[in-house]
């Protein structure tokens, strides 16, 4: 069940920044003198079983998994710590705090204010880990800080600044005391001691070969730590500017409003399929609520910094349509293990919360499961795309199949009644895109090339088997894409694509006809584009790129099946039947004969001596080819040559040129109208309607 806790507060518009430490060591590192150094400390009382019991939460189901707790205190370092000047111009203060019986501990800053050049570490007692340098690089407007967790009962703080510096200031106001911890012990594969509560054996570690498929989600999954004591799960999301804004989705029922002071734990997992260690050593800390829903069960917050290269982050795609996944998976850190996952393989249903009617998708595990801890893990699909979010659901190895677990719906989420109670405003402004894939900033580049040949009925000349070049014979073709200035959306980086005047030179049959928009759509949703490419048209048919003679590249694309359409200023469009698979090596794909099919059949295409071709006459590029009527494309030709006498004619490169040969005529030889209607087979009400989704 859902742990009821504080709704949305007021989102905070803080600039802030990250746990990334800034080089440096503590004084003396690694040396005996620093060991022997007599450093003031605070001693607090023995954590009594009753304060811990009082601690914990007991609700039942996925939540936010209790490993330890906040220990509120006042801590004035630069007032209380013991200073030392050092013959290097600096001078350092070093405070000790003691929390008996902690197996691991974290610090809370109420101030943390660092003088210009001065430093800040933290360290174990038996000095073999240290955390920093901290600067004023880590500074946040109100103050706030925290760092991740070393292992022992007692931290060392060590501040360093310069002689003569403005004093700093650096206030303790709390550490959380973990009686459970992340840490292995020196001389075992597993965590810590071994205390019992790793999660259950038939848990999956993400490094296993049946998760080779979902490493890049794997990496979008991020544990983190409340100063409570408390952690769970969230996911780093793409936007669809692509620019790695560290959203950050997680379950409203973890929240707690101390985000500023949370540490993010990325890819926390064990390098092998058998074992419950990880390294922790990168971290974040802090974040800014953005949006959050109580009754949704969700909150988006923005971490203080995009993870750095070194992180290898991946921003994982979403999909809010609403459909049922078919098949999916879900990544999480069950009991604040080692990243875990778990497979379910049919399709899910509708599901409403039993506490406060939180929509969700149900599944079942096929493999694998869910353990408590696990709030906030993405719910993904059959597309590796998030569509909710875990709120509900806990099973032992005996139940994993026949339990089901709850994730909270991100098409419910999308939507609300203002930017801070919806998802929207912030993963896609302009509210286009119902889909988008996965986004990882520091990966190698991929591309697909696509080879593509299509014929445009409108230049087509059967004697000649090749399109006429009218159009780039009188000069009129130009050398930037058309497109974008018709209004046409470009998707994927595609758009404002160019070529030179040699380019357009070339003679024979691989002169250049005209511009086309090559789409490649996702594979399970020919609807969707997902990237499209400006391209050149050869008079043999081949589309290639802005050079010429390459084979059209999307950069950015995996090697995946799409479906590829081919769109036409003034042509219906055209699209595979199927997907097609795509990679960096391009395979002939031709659409001007029946080895390869396109959606819609013969009425897609018309067939021209058995050459199919893309049919002429949607001068207004709305998918449809009609000669009366509302939106017609017989009155733009009229309007075109100036609407005063149809014995007009217009010369330049213009959409209403059906037959693209330099010249708008309505009336006489080689009109254009004439075209329009020829392809209603003289039917002047009727309406031929293109096959793309």
């Amino acid at each position: 069940m859902l742990r009821l806790i504080t709704p949305l507060l007021m989102i905070l518009s803080l600039g802030v920044r990250a746990q990334l430490a800034h080089g440096g060591t503590p004084l003396d590192w690694g040396s005996a003198s620093g060991q022997r150094a007599s450093i003031q400390a605070l001693a607090l009382d023995t954590l009594g079983a009753v304060e811990r019991q009082a601690s914990l939460d007991t609700t039942i189901g996925p939540k936010g998994y209790q490993f330890g707790t906040q220990r509120i205190m006042d801590a004035d370092i630069v007032a209380v710590g013991t200073w030392t000047e050092l013959e290097n111009g600096y001078r350092v203060c070093r405070y000790t705090l003691r929390s008996p019986g902690a197996i691991m501990m974290s610090v809370q800053f109420s101030a943390f204010h660092p003088a210009w050049g001065g430093q800040l570490f933290v360290y174990d007692e038996a000095r073999t880990q240290f955390l920093g340098a901290f600067t004023v690089q880590n500074e946040r407007p109100d103050g706030l800080f925290a760092t991740a967790f070393l292992p022992g009962d007692a931290i060392t703080i060590e501040y360093q600044e310069p002689l003569g510096a403005a004093p700093g200031q650096v206030q303790v106001s709390s550490i959380t005391h973990a009686w459970r911890s992340i840490f292995p012990a020196d001389n075992a594969e597993q965590r810590d001691f071994n205390p019992g509560y790793q999660s259950a054996p038939c848990q999956i570690n993400v490094a296993c070969p049946v998760a080779a498929a979902w490493q890049a989600q794997s990496r979008s999954v991020v544990w983190y730590v409340m100063p409570s004591g408390v952690s769970c799960n969230g996911t780093l999301l793409n936007n669809t500017l692509q620019n790695g804004t560290p959203y950050f989705l997680i379950a409203n029922h973890c929240y707690q409003p101390t985000e500023a002071q949370w540490v993010f734990y990325f890819n926390y997992q064990s390098p092998t399929c058998v074992g419950d260690t990880g390294q922790t050593v990168q971290t974040i800390t802090g974040s800014v609520l953005r949006a959050a829903s109580y009754y949704k069960d969700f909150c988006l917050l923005e971490m203080s910094n995009a993870p750095p290269p070194s992180f290898n982050p991946y921003y994982a795609g979403w999909d809010h349509g609403g459909a049922a996944p078919q098949s999916g998976a879900c990544i999480s850190h069950p009991l604040s293990d080692v990243k875990k996952i778990a497979f379910y393989s049919t399709t899910a249903t509708t599901a409403i919360s039993a506490d406060i009617g939180v929509e969700c998708w149900k599944v079942y595990w096929s493999n694998g499961l869910l353990e408590s801890g696990s709030s906030g893990a993405p719910l993904f699909d059959q597309n590796k795309r998030l569509v909710g979010h875990i709120a509900d659901g806990d099973q032992t190895c005996a139940t994993a199949s026949t339990v089901p677990t709850l994730g909270s719906k991100f098409s419910v989420n999308w939507d609300g009644a203002s930017p801070s109670a919806r998802l929207r405003d912030w993963l896609d402004p302009a509210n286009t895109t119902l889909a988008l894939n996965g986004y990882a900033p520091y990966a190698v580049p991929s591309s697909v090339a696509v080879r593509v040949q299509a014929i445009l009925e409108g230049p087509y000349v059967q004697a000649q088997g090749l399109m006429t070049s009218a159009l780039n014979d009188a000069g009129i073709l130009p050398l930037s894409e058309p497109y974008t200035a018709m209004g046409y959306v470009h998707h994927g980086g595609g758009g404002g694509e160019s070529t030179t005047q040699a380019v357009l030179n070339t003679t024979g049959a691989t002169r250049i006809v005209d511009w086309v928009v090559v789409e490649l759509r996702d594979k399970n949703d020919p609807a969707t584009v997902l990237a499209t490419r400006s391209a050149l048209l050869r008079r043999n048919g081949t589309i290639v790129d802005v050079n010429g003679t390459s084979d059209v590249t999307f950069q950015g694309r995996a090697s995946d099946q799409y479906y590829v359409a081919i769109r036409h200023r003034n042509h219906l469009g055209i699209m595979t039947a199927s997907a097609q698979a795509l990679s960096t090596t391009a395979t002939l794909i031709n659409l001007t004969n029946a080895s390869v099919g396109v959606r819609g059949g013969t009425d897609a295409t018309t067939s021209i001596s058995g050459v199919r071709c893309l049919w002429s006459g949607d001068v207004n590029m709305n998918g449809e080819v009609k000669y009366t009527g509302q939106n017609n494309d017989r009155d733009p030709i009229l309007t075109r040559i100036g609407s005063v006498m149809a014995t007009a004619q217009y010369n330049g490169y213009t959409v209403e040129d059906v037959n693209m040969n330099g010249n708008v005529k309505y009336t006489g030889t080689g009109n254009d109208r004439d075209a329009i209607l020829l392809n209603l087979s003289g039917a002047q009400n009727g309406v031929r309607t293109g096959y793309l989704p």
